[in-house]
């Protein structure tokens, strides 16, 4: 099969790294090295290579704890997991770099990939997770109709409303908003570190002519908007906000709704990202969309009582 290998990023060429994603058919945005760099600047890589020919890589996002290099999926990174080359077939690679994973790692807090099936081996606790996906590959008249009548019903309200939709370069207005009608109802609340390090990724995505964001505005006032990573004929609903007057006009459905008309019949999938939550999941798929499985993995070999700790710490959670 050829050597698997454990490198930091500093070990390797990250213009290669990102060539050898780029031509993946696992492709996506949060695995390319320029936003592993932001959420996770001391990930690591599981690299198999084969004379000198890399075949496949895992992606690492690696933080330090208790003295050990540990992994943990970051925010703004719904997941990564497995990318190989279009000649190697994902089913027989899985298992592999699993098993190295736990080798090389004492503990994995969370790590989430679209991986195969149940191909996990047994020391693994595993979650199934869901997002939802919408192919824009028709004209917009044909997308709208995969709308649910309740969906079309709501945009209509949002027409009527009298909504101004602009875009923006400025990202505040978007965090004020989640900041004074959503961080509340996170359970722990929200750290200011966290909207820290959504300014470096919209910083970063703006650099790769990547980032859109769009707002809706009610008489003169920012009332939602939405961010949207634009990357690999994949649109990824990043972060979005809305006060109680764009909740009661339904702006989101409205953003939404615009930039399924600009990317209409153009090939690229919307990615909703989307949460566990039984109503927002609701929401995506009445917009026609299709779920996509991914699966978060969970490891713990620390040494007592430490494991003992994180195992009391997750049932609690």
């Amino acid at each position: 099969m050829g050597n698997l290998l454990l490198l930091p990023h500093t070990d390797f060429s990250l213009s290669r790294w990102d060539a050898f994603i780029a031509a993946s058919p696992q492709r996506v945005v949060y695995a390319y090295s320029w936003y592993l760099e932001v959420v996770s600047p001391q990930w690591q890589a599981l690299v198999l290579e084969e004379e000198g020919v890399w075949k496949a890589v895992m992606p690492l996002p690696v933080q330090q704890k208790w003295g050990l290099n540990v992994v943990q999926q970051p925010f703004y990174c719904q997941f990564l997991g497995l990318f190989t080359t279009p000649s190697v077939e994902l089913a027989s690679v899985q298992t592999t770099f699993l098993e190295a994973l736990s080798t090389h790692f004492r503990y994995v807090s969370s790590y989430s990939g679209r991986f195969l099936g149940e191909q996990f081996p047994q020391q693994f606790e595993l979650r199934h997770c869901y997002t939802h996906l919408f192919p824009l590959d028709a004209p917009y008249p044909t997308l709208r109709q995969r709308y649910s009548p309740d969906r079309r019903m709501n945009l209509q309200r949002a027409l009527r409303f009298g909504w101004k939709i602009t875009e923006s370069q400025d990202l505040d207005p978007l965090i004020r908003l989640f900041q004074e009608n959503h961080a509340a109802n996170i359970q722990g609340g929200v750290a200011e570190t966290a909207y820290e390090l959504l300014r470096k990724v919209v910083e970063v995505l703006r650099h790769q002519n990547a980032a859109r964001l769009i707002y809706a505005l009610k008489d003169g006032k920012i009332e939602a908007g939405a961010l949207f990573a634009v990357h690999d004929q994949r649109i990824i609903y990043l972060f979005n906000a809305a006060s109680p007057v764009g909740r009661k006009g339904n702006a989101r459905t409205l953003l939404i709704d615009q930039l399924f008309q600009t990317y209409a019949n153009s090939g690229y999938i919307f990615d909703f990202e989307s949460p566990e939550k039984a109503s927002i999941a609701s929401f995506y798929a009445s917009f026609g969309a299709q779920t996509e499985q991914y699966s978060v993995l969970h490891y713990n070999n620390l040494p007592f009582p430490l494991k003992q700790l994180q195992a009391y710490r997750r049932k609690k959670v």
